[in-house]
């Protein structure tokens, strides 16, 4: 039943007769009920505390996931709650009035370990606090699913990289075997040893042992855990450091080099030496598509709740066909190329929550966006419509 409706039909309840009285405390009954059903039939659990911190709803899933006592009685809601982490966690929540979203435990249930979620948002009416909803979620099979699906592209993306370290030590492997087997034969005349030809040889090997050595490398950091310290900083500053550091580069190959970074921007979290590492790797590339100069753009601004920072040249651009590939392991156009720049790339922006994105233009140029988020402010108290029904136990919004 809408508010506006009950105000005005109790605002006329002195005209009304006795049958039309009974008629609307029926209407109001069947709300209440329904209103009641509803949040008894959720899987989440559900309750609502008064200003004293004292449930006046609880449904059957918080009691089942709580393990709320039936004969609680009217006490503050941690008095009823046996887990010792939980109770000060609601103990603190609770009496210090703040929005909480999302905090996780696990608990020992009869099946076994679950793991839950528990927000805690406060109610407000006329400007001031009135009390809190709190809600629940089992949360295990979620985060099951999620740990499989990360196994998952976890063996997929360790299966790629294996198939192109297979492919790029091969070449490595066939030309350290032709010049050992070359400096075989030269060893085995000693008294007509070339040393000229066997110190060629020699150089071979070695800058293709230096060449396995890169690949084992850039191997191990694609796949090893990173050890990301995200840190709530500004962007600005690293990005000019980012741009005075490659200005020498650019300059060498005619290259303008503009930075753009927004007034004001909000601070993110972030990882300065892996960030500064990501764009790097972006701005080399950068570099590479203008053989001939053109200009490269660092910009850095606020959109959609994010930061977006744009990487863009006037190079030769990337055919459409191959947009979606660039971000594959050991993929590259570059005749030096690893091909695990922009993958070591984008695994640095994922670390940080983020995102990164492509357009490009063949003959016109290539912009890539990295999307970070901003630190999201507490969420809006959820507003309630009547403070004496919250604290009667009744809701009053359909």
């Amino acid at each position: 039943m809408k508010p506006a409706f009950l105000e005005k039909a109790l605002s006329m309840a002195g005209k009304l007769d006795f049958n039309d009285l009974v008629k609307l405390l029926n209407l109001v009954a069947m709300d209440d009920m329904r209103l009641e059903a509803a949040i008894q039939s959720m899987f989440d659990g559900i309750i609502v505390c008064n200003r004293e911190h004292v449930p006046v709803i609880i449904n059957k899933s918080a009691e089942r996931i709580l393990k709320i006592p039936s004969d609680f009685g009217n006490k503050p809601l941690w008095h009823g709650i046996a887990d010792e982490d939980l109770k000060q966690f609601f103990h603190e929540g609770l009496v210090s009035e703040e929005n909480i979203m999302g905090s996780e435990f696990a608990i020992d249930c009869p099946g076994g370990t679950r793991i839950i979620a528990i927000s805690l948002s406060t109610l407000v009416f006329s400007e001031k606090i009135s009390g809190t909803i709190i809600h629940i979620e089992d949360i295990t099979e979620k985060r099951k699913k999620e740990t499989q699906l990360r196994r998952a592209e976890s063996l997929a993306a360790l299966t790629t990289l294996a198939a192109g370290v297979a492919h790029e030590i091969n070449n490595p492997l066939g030309s350290l075997s032709i010049h050992i087997q070359l400096m075989e034969r030269l060893l085995k005349n000693p008294q007509k040893l070339d040393d000229k030809a066997l110190q060629h040889h020699l150089g071979i090997v070695k800058e293709e042992i230096d060449k396995l050595e890169h690949i084992v490398k850039d191997f191990l950091f694609a796949v090893r855990p990173m050890d990301i310290q995200l840190l709530n900083q500004d962007l600005k500053p690293i990005l000019e450091e980012l741009a005075e550091f490659v200005r020498p580069e650019a300059e060498k190959y005619n290259i303008k080099l503009k930075v753009s970074v927004q007034k004001d921007l909000p601070k993110i979290l972030l990882d300065k030496r892996h960030l500064k590492q990501a764009l790097l790797n972006l701005i080399q590339n950068a570099i590479a598509a203008m053989s001939d100069g053109g200009t490269l753009k660092l910009e850095a601004k606020k959109a959609d709740e994010e930061i977006r920072i744009l990487v863009s040249d006037t190079g030769i651009g990337i055919p459409e066909e191959l947009l979606t590939k660039i971000f594959e392991p050991y993929f590259t156009t570059k005749k030096n190329g690893t091909g695990l720049g922009l993958t070591i790339t984008f695994k640095i922006i994922k670390e940080h929550a983020g995102d990164i994105s492509i357009e490009s233009k063949p003959g016109k140029g290539t912009t890539f966006t990295i999307h970070l988020p901003i630190p999201q402010a507490e969420r809006k108290s959820l507003p309630i419509y009547d403070e004496d029904a919250v604290s009667a136990g009744s809701h009053v919004e359909a």
